[in-house]
Parts: structure tokens; sequence; C-alpha cells
């Protein structure tokens, strides 16, 4: 029997993986699919209000204000474009993206926008009907092409192309047609359709369930764009804090050798100190051991040999020391009729072993000992604390000690050698591209490593979580376009009538189709701006609330000895919150087509025929 049942259960975990496996396909397809709905509804619905009559004025000053907002967004990411590209994507002059001048973004923007605005317009006038919507078809299919042929054949580099063709006509959606758009829809106030579409949104009477329903649209509107800022801006917060104390704590980036250990590293040292952009570089011994403590406890530990001269240049080291000094390193400490070597170490460390300034400790190598008949056996070594750092960090403070670099030599029983070369460069997002031209002066066989590469898994791990709770939290933006779809619809059953006598009386098509669009546009605009403002004021207030929910529970939200600080970081991040507006608003605006288009349908005999 028990072949039957572990049969039976090879079984069910096949059917479930395959199950999980299917269920993923599906979620990945239908989240394609809406993306696809509702950002083609979107851009219909952008086209009709870019087609609408527009005021030279109004154009103008939509136009320069769309270029300040675009040229602040790329000066918010201009670091982390800059430390992506490569060295050679840098400007004529050698000025980095980071350091470019408002001014000169500013004019790019400007001439930028209102290129593609032309652009967009020409468009519009010269492919009557469907514009956009034969260009994106057009783009898609050339630019997944483009895309399945970079991955079948990678040495083409036509992925490139494909990113390119996105890049491009994104940019004309963004920088051009929403522009147009947004004068189109501004200049349609004191018109017919805007007033009515303002009646209809506040209905009175018998329509106030349908009032109801929209004060619904524009709180779930709010709520996941207020809970979708909230999240990122702790997140934000959290990959922040992490990567200062990375920072903080180790160098930017390191250098080691193929070949192993460097033995000539003053040489190498003098080299890379003539790189443009390298701050300071220091030597480093690494070992591995255990320390001792004044009453026999035994922890394994990491001794790092430095230079005490330059180890407090490349790290914080210096400053995290509450006792002692890195200077201290360089003497010969005596001590019972011997010279002791100094070393520092650990808060966390010195209270774990019951060790002070100025307490021996025996530092425990596992190899390079007395022979014994069971193998080599360990070897010690004596040494004087010195001094005492405290990291914010609680595992370099737990297991991370400090001598000089001859001390670790000698502890490992090698020559004048180092296992790598810390470096410090004056802008830490940049470093892999400096770290690219250590390479090249160097050569091989020397090679790099980031800090980025130092926590590879817990970043990704940041990231992924990022993204999982982006695309769970838009999801109540999605309902909340559903609901507008549904409001819309009851709307126009309700306004039949109304929508009839308009027809009759001479009315569009395309002006019952603006009505209805300029209600799903209100509803998303409002939405939006509430649930921005939302965001913002509870992420600046994040630590008073978490203080209000500890003091009513009782429970601490955010324990120290876990996540080594008690407050909850944030950090908001422009861009992302303009990507969430943008998402907010292409939700809105998608929900509106269906309805708009099945309200310009109404045919006004079948709707008068009752009346």
């Amino acid at each position: 029997m028990g072949w039957l049942a572990d049969s039976l259960r090879e079984l069910f975990s096949a059917m479930g993986g395959g199950v999980a496996f299917s269920f993923l396909v599906v979620i990945v397809f239908g989240i394609a699919a809406l993306t696809l709905f509702f950002a083609a509804s979107a851009v219909l619905v952008l086209e009709r209000f870019a087609r609408a009559p527009r005021r030279p004025l109004t154009l103008i000053v939509v136009g320069l204000l769309w270029s300040v907002g675009t040229a602040w967004l790329f000066l918010q990411r201009a670091e982390a474009i800059g430390a992506e590209l490569p060295m050679s994507a840098e400007l004529a002059t050698g000025v980095p993206w980071s350091e470019l001048p408002a001014w000169s973004a500013a004019v790019a923007a400007t001439l930028t926008v209102f290129f593609a605005m032309g652009v967009v317009a020409v468009l519009l006038r010269a492919l009557r009907g469907r514009a956009l919507l034969i260009l994106a078809a057009l783009w898609l299919g050339l630019a997944g092409a483009l895309f399945v042929a970079g991955a079948a054949l990678p040495e083409l580099r036509l992925s490139a192309a494909g990113a390119g063709l996105f890049g491009l006509f994104g940019s004309l959606v963004l920088l051009g047609l929403l522009p147009l758009a947004a004068v189109g829809f501004l200049g349609m106030r004191g018109r017919a359709e805007w007033f009515i579409a303002l009646r209809y949104l506040v209905a009175k009477r018998r329509q106030t369930f349908i009032s109801l329903i929209t004060l619904i649209c524009v709180v779930g509107v709010a709520a996941g764009v207020w809970l979708i800022i909230t999240v990122l801006s702790v997140m934000n917060g959290f990959e922040r804090v992490w990567r200062d104390e990375i920072i903080r704590n180790r160098a930017h980036f390191t250098i080691h050798s193929g070949a192993g250990a460097i033995e000539e590293y003053r040489e190498v040292l003098n080299q890379v100190r003539e790189v443009p952009q390298v701050v300071a570089a220091a030597p480093y011994l690494d070992a591995e051991g255990m320390v001792r403590g004044a009453h026999g406890q035994i922890v394994g530990v990491r001794v790092r040999g430095i230079d005490p001269e330059h180890a407090g240049d490349v790290t914080d080291l210096r400053q995290d020391l509450v006792q002692g000094s890195l200077e201290d390193l360089r003497q010969e400490v005596g001590g019972k009729g011997e010279n002791m070597h100094a070393i520092i170490i650990g808060s966390r460390l010195a209270a774990g072993l019951g060790v002070a300034l100025g307490d021996p400790v025996v530092l425990i190598s596992p190899f390079g000992g007395p022979p014994t008949p069971f193998g080599p056996g360990p070897r010690l070594s004596r040494f004087r604390v010195v001094g005492v750092f405290e990291s914010s960090f609680f595992q370099y403070d737990e297991a991370f000690t400090y001598v000089a670099l001859a001390a670790a030599q000698d502890f490992r029983r090698v020559g004048d050698m180092v296992d790598g070369i810390e470096v410090r460069v004056n802008d830490h997002l940049r470093s892999r591209r400096i770290a690219r031209a250590v390479e090249e002066v160097l050569g091989i066989p020397y090679f790099t490593r980031d800090w980025k590469e130092l926590f590879p898994a817990f970043f990704q791990a940041l990231k992924t979580e990022q993204v999982m709770m982006f695309l769970l939290l838009t999801m109540i933006m999605v309902v909340a376009a559903f609901v507008i779809v549904a409001t819309l619809i009851m709307m126009i059953m309700e306004k039949a009538g109304d929508i009839a006598i308009l027809k009759a009386m001479g009315a569009r098509d395309a002006l019952i189709e603006r009505i209805f669009a300029i209600e799903g546009t209100l509803i998303g605009l409002f939405g939006t701006a509430l649930g921005v403002a939302a965001g913002i004021a509870v992420t600046a207030e994040l630590p008073w609330i978490q203080e209000k929910i500890e003091q009513l529970t009782g429970i601490d939200t955010l324990p120290a000895s876990v996540y080594q600080f008690s407050t909850l970081p944030s950090e908001i991040d422009a861009f992302e919150v303009a990507v969430v507006v943008a998402i907010a608003m292409v939700l809105a605006l998608g929900a509106t087509l269906f309805p708009s288009r099945q309200g310009a349908r109404i045919n006004p005999a079948e709707a008068l025929r009752y009346e």
C-alpha cells in the first residue's frame, strides 16, 4: 500500500504543479490583455480630445508647463539614467547626466515636447479616423518582431531597435498626444458636452444612486493611488536604508586578481588612485578564525587586515569607532612579557565576549598549528583590544574584527600580499562604470566587484516584492475602472431619452462620445488628485501613525533587534508617483471608451418610442 500512497502523492503533486502553472499563465495573459485593452482605449480617447478645437495661447502655455514637468522628472532620474549608461554615452563635454544644469534640461524638454506635438498634430490631420491606432498596431508588430529576432539572433542586437521603437512611440504619446489632449479637454469648457457631463455627474432626485456610485468610483481610484504611493515609498525607504548601510560599511567596489593574491599591490594602488573620480583606495587581507574571550567563550569571526592610514577613507570605520582609533593598530601592544598585535572589534562582539578596551583576546586559526596525531592543530595568536566600533549593521558588529595589514599577514602566514583593494568613488551610483574604467587601466588578470554585487539576492528580492505589491495594488484601480464602466453604462441607460433628444436636435456621435469621455476623465482626475494628496500626506506622517498604532495595540511593529531601525523609513520617488498617476488616468480614460460608443449608437427613434 505504501507504493500506492507514494504514486498518488506524486500524481497530486504533478497535478498541483500543472494547475499552478496554468493559473500563472492565465494571470500573465490576463494582465497583458487588460493592459493592451485599457492602453489602446485610452489612446483613442486622448485622440478624440486632441481633435477638439484648440486655442494657440492655451496650447503654448500647456506645452511649456509640460516641458517643465518633463525636465524636472528627467533631472530626478538623471543619476540613475547616467549610472546605467556606458561611459561613452556621456555628453561630449564630459558632464555626467546628474550634473546637467536645469535650464539645459528645460530647453531640451521644450524643444522635444513641441516637436512631438507638431508630429502628432500632423499625423492626426493626415490620417483621419484612427491615426494613432494604426500607428500603434504597426509599432507593436514591428517592435515585437524585432524583439523576437533579437532573442533568436542576439548577435544582430535587434532588441535595442525594438526598445527604441517603444521609446519613440511612448515619447509621441506622452510628449505629443497628452499636451494636445489636455488643451482640447480644457478648450471644451463652456461648451455643451462639458455642461451636460457635469450635470450627469452631479445627478439629483431620481439619479442619486448614480451619484453615489460615481463617488465610489472616485474613492476607489483614490484608494488605489494612495496605497500604491504609500507602499512604494516605504519599500523605497527600506531599500535606501539598507543600501546606505552597505555603502557605509563596505567600499564602493573592490579589485581582485584572477591569479589569486595581489603581490604588487602598491603599484596597483598607485594606478587606481590616478583614475578620475576615484576618491580613495586601500588594500585588505581577509582571514577566517575564532576569537576566545576572557571567560573562554569562542565565537567565529572574520579578521580583516587593513591599512590604518587609508582604511577610514574607503569606509566609515573611523566614524563608527566609539573607543580608540585606527592609528592605534600601527603599534605593537605589550603584555605579560610579549608583544601582542592590536585589534578592533565590534560592540556586540565585545559585549558577547565580556571584553573591553585594553583586554587581551586570543585569535584561533584552524590551520598552521603544530602537528598532532590527528593532523595539524589550531594556531593561537594573542591580540589586545585597542578599539571598539559600533555600526547600525548588527551583523558587522558581531562578526568583523580589524587588525593591521602586517598582523593579518602574520596570522595567515603569508608574505607581503593582499586579497584585494577597496575603492571609494565620488558617486556610488556610477561606481560600476568607474570600476570598468579601472579594469581597462589595470588590464588582465584584474577584475572588480561592485557594491551592488555583494547582496544581489537581497536587492533582487526587494525589487521583486516591490513589483508584486505594485501589481496587486494596481488591481484596486482596475476594479475601480470597471466600476466606472458600469456607472457610465447605467447612466447611459438612464439618460437614453436625453441622448435621443440631443441626436434628434442634430448632435453628432462625436459629441455624445465626448460627454461620457469627459465624465470618466473627471472621475479619474478627482480620484487621482485625492489619492496623490492622501499618499503624500500619509507617507510624510508615517512615524506619527506608527507611534499611535503602537500605543493602541501595545505591539512593537518594527523591532530594532530584527530590522535594525525602529521607525518605518520612507522615500517618495517623484518618477514613481508620475507612473502611478499615468496608470490611474489610463484606466480611467480607457474605461470610458466602450460606454461612450454605446451611448453614441443609440437610435433616437427607438429610444423615444415609449417616451
